[in-house]
This record gives structure tokens, C-alpha cells and sequence, in this order.
């Protein structure tokens, strides 16, 4: 097992790998990795790409324990200036499932500039659809 506390501050070292890498393993770790979920949050903002993907990857392994991640994902996905972000802000907002996401899964899925995201979002939003009629059931 991972030493998550070493993990969650691997997530503030300078060196862009070492980051990286971290964030991979933290996405592999599923919910096991909910303690990382306010670190997670931060690195949505970053200035690097890949790393706000490999967050949003992250934070959609973690599931429904990542809910705290929702208001900050969904910003990304209606915002962040890049594509590839947003789609992965929608499936990881899917996977996490919960009502509050909706609007914003809405939104994209109809108004975003880009196929990928507005297909994305949709899916993701069916997904979310699909978690409710089972919690009902």
C-alpha cells in the first residue's frame, strides 16, 4: 500500500515528473486515495495540462468518495481552455455521480464548442442517470 500522506505532499514537489507520477498512482488507487481528493482539487488549476487531466483521471478513479471535487470539476468542465480537460472533467464528474453535477453536465452537453466534450458530457450525464435508477431501485 501506498503511504498516502507521502503521495498527497508529492503533489506540491516542483518537479514536473515526480507530480505526474504521484497523480497516476493516486489515480490507480481508486477510492483508496479519497484523503488526496483537496490536493486533487488544487492541481485542476494548474497551469499544466497534462497534470489537470491526470487530476480529473484521478479524481473520477476515486468515485463517489471524491464528491467534495464536484463544484471544482465542474468549473473545469464549463471553463478550462482546453478540450481534452473538459472531457475529462465530464467523465470524471460521471463517474463521481451525484445530482449536483447535473446542470453543468447539462450545459456542456448541449453548448460546448467541442464534439468530444459535448458527446462526453452527454454519456457522462446517462451514466449519472443510470447510478440513480439503481440507488432507486
Amino acid at each position: 500500500m501506498a503511504d498516502l500522506p507521502k503521495l498527497i505532499a508529492g503533489l506540491k514537489n516542483q518537479d514536473w515528473q515526480e507530480r505526474f507520477d504521484t497523480i497516476f498512482i493516486l489515480a490507480q488507487m481508486g477510492g483508496m486515495g479519497k484523503a488526496a481528493v483537496p490536493a486533487l482539487i488544487s492541481v485542476l488549476t494548474d497551469v499544466d495540462m497534462l497534470l489537470r487531466k491526470m487530476a480529473a483521471v484521478a479524481l473520477g478513479a476515486i468515485g463517489p468518495d471524491a464528491r467534495p471535487a464536484v463544484p471544482a470539476l465542474t468549473d473545469v468542465l464549463l471553463h478550462d481552455e482546453e478540450p481534452s480537460v473538459r472531457r475529462l472533467a465530464a467523465v470524471a464528474l460521471g463517474q463521481i455521480g451525484v445530482q449536483e453535477a447535473l446542470p453543468a453536465m447539462e450545459q456542456a452537453s448541449e453548448e460546448d464548442e467541442d464534439d468530444d466534450v459535448r458527446e462526453t458530457a452527454a454519456e457522462a450525464l446517462a451514466e449519472i442517470e443510470t447510478l440513480r435508477t439503481r440507488a432507486a431501485a
